[in-house]
């Protein structure tokens, strides 16, 4: 397969159209006329998970997170975007991004993590206008439960480090909403649909407080632990749209220590 019918593969799997207009997501770097020779996943671009998947002899890297958001006034090989962007080049390994395409489809962040959850009648909290499943959750849980202790059944379903805890412990909780990733500003969206309690990421000070103020109860973790937890499910969506072999890379994430 070449790099093109790939892309095109791609697009028809998790729709370049379903991504938010400011994103950035497709092939993002590379050549169409290569073969594809084993395709990697990752959450990020870095340069980590791009020497992972040369060492796996992965010809392409498929992220989450795109490489650049925004046009390049300079590239500077030896730091940064500039390091990824010549580590790529040089090894003729081919970047593509699926982003807020994959955050709202069918199969992708939020599906994944409701799925994950057991959430019944489960539904997105913000249809999709482009076409998609649509952006967050929200659905029943399996059986109603005191707001701390489905606190740690949300951490050990993802496999989360850690999660913040706002709101009565012993309050019964039975409708969650959620949004993987950056979800802070959806907070009144997961009020709206009739939550006790939203599990997101990136929450401001100010949303919490409004939040919380409002009578809503937060699960608050990591961005990327959130997110990751996908990768396996977007890896089983490329490997079916394109037959290729496709390796799930566990890139470290950056240095991170709680004291």
């Amino acid at each position: 397969m070449f790099v093109a019918e790939l892309e095109r593969r791609l697009d028809e799997a998790v729709p370049y159209a379903w991504a938010e207009s400011w994103d950035n997501v497709g092939l993002l770097l590379g050549n169409r006329s290569d073969h594809v020779q084993g395709i990697a996943i990752s959450l990020d671009p870095s340069l980590e998970a791009m020497k992972m998947a040369i060492a796996q002899s992965c010809s392409v890297l498929i992220a989450h997170h795109p490489i650049f958001f925004h046009p390049l006034k300079r590239i500077e090989c030896s730091e940064g975007n500039g390091a990824q962007i010549a580590f790529a080049i040089r090894h003729g390994l081919s970047v593509f991004a699926l982003h807020t395409n994959w955050d709202v489809s069918p199969d992708g962040v939020n599906a994944t993590i409701a799925r994950a959850l057991s959430l019944r009648d489960a539904h997105p909290l913000i249809a999709s206008p482009s076409g998609g499943w649509g952006s967050g959750a929200f659905g029943t849980l399996p059986r109603p439960l005191p707001f701390m202790e489905y606190g740690a059944v949300i951490r050990d379903a993802l496999h989360l480090s850690r999660i913040e805890l706002h709101g009565e412990p012993e309050a019964p909780l039975t409708l969650l909403a959620l949004c993987g990733g950056s979800g802070g500003g959806y907070w009144r969206d997961a009020l709206a649909c009739g939550a006790g309690a939203f599990f997101t990421a990136d929450m401001k000070y100010h949303e919490r407080l409004d939040a919380l103020g409002a009578g809503l109860s937060l699960f608050l973790a990591d961005h990327g632990e959130m997110e990751r937890f996908s990768l396996s499910a977007l890896a089983e969506t490329v490997s079916r749209a394109t037959e290729e072999k496709t390796v799930v890379l566990d890139a470290p994430p950056p240095a991170f220590r709680v004291i």
